[in-house]
């Protein structure tokens, strides 16, 4: 008799796991390690639309997606040391709004060798747009289950880091290309250092640590050397 297979079966057939990429995140005068970035190829949001490969409704779930890459993420970093934590993970942008994100998140965590403390939650800044009120909750939600949480600004910086915000935010992540050209992004990177934010800049280089250190900017993910 023939098997029936599920679309899950199907989809896991058609999709393998995608490929975790990690980079330490490094102290720029130091070089002590900080923790580490998460990357993989696909984002959330990058996911097909349609045919063969599309997502099953449940995988398309921002909360169960993201808690499911919690474990993959635990799964690969098992054994590692102290040092490289917390992990930066990248989160799906509707995250943040779902009501079930912490709640799921929390669950994968607890299957995993990981406490939620060593897993830090970034959503890009066009996650915190609409109502203070809003997305304070939501992120305080997250810090109740223990986990910490990042913003990306490397490619927009609207974010307000009201006092609410700031004692709720662990990191924020920067493009040091940009620094120069924007005096608002300088402003937030001052404010949030000041509260005690770790500012984590990509595209930086070795030879720049103390002049971005000046600016409230202490970390980087793979720093450049000089030719």
């Amino acid at each position: 008799m023939r098997a029936i297979q599920s679309p899950l079966d199907r989809q896991s057939r058609l999709s393998p796991p995608p490929t975790l990429r990690f980079h330490s995140v490094v102290h720029l005068l130091s070089g002590d390690p900080l923790g580490q970035v998460c990357e993989t190829p696909m984002a959330f949001e990058e996911r097909v639309a349609f045919g063969p490969r599309t997502m099953p409704n449940e995988v398309a779930n921002p909360a169960k997606w993201l808690s499911e890459q919690l474990i993959r993420i635990a799964t690969a970093t098992h054994g590692q040391p102290d040092a490289l934590r917390p992990i930066l993970v990248p989160a799906p942008l509707a995250s943040l709004a779902h009501a079930n994100t912490a709640v799921a998140c929390g669950a994968a965590i607890r299957q995993t060798s990981l406490c939620p403390q060593e897993i830090c939650l970034e959503f890009a800044d066009a996650a915190f747009a609409g109502g203070v009120a809003d997305y304070v909750s939501r992120v305080s939600l997250l810090r109740r289950h223990g986990f910490r949480v990042a913003i990306d600004m490397r490619k927009s910086w609207q974010t307000p880091l009201n006092d609410s915000l700031r004692l709720l935010v662990d990191t924020i992540r920067v493009d040091a290309r940009t620094l120069d050209a924007n005096p608002d992004l300088l402003d937030i990177i001052e404010v949030a250092d000041a509260s005690g934010v770790l500012i984590v800049a990509e595209n930086a280089h070795w030879r720049d640590g103390e002049y971005l250190a000046n600016l409230g900017i202490h970390a980087a993910t793979h720093p450049k050397a000089d030719a």
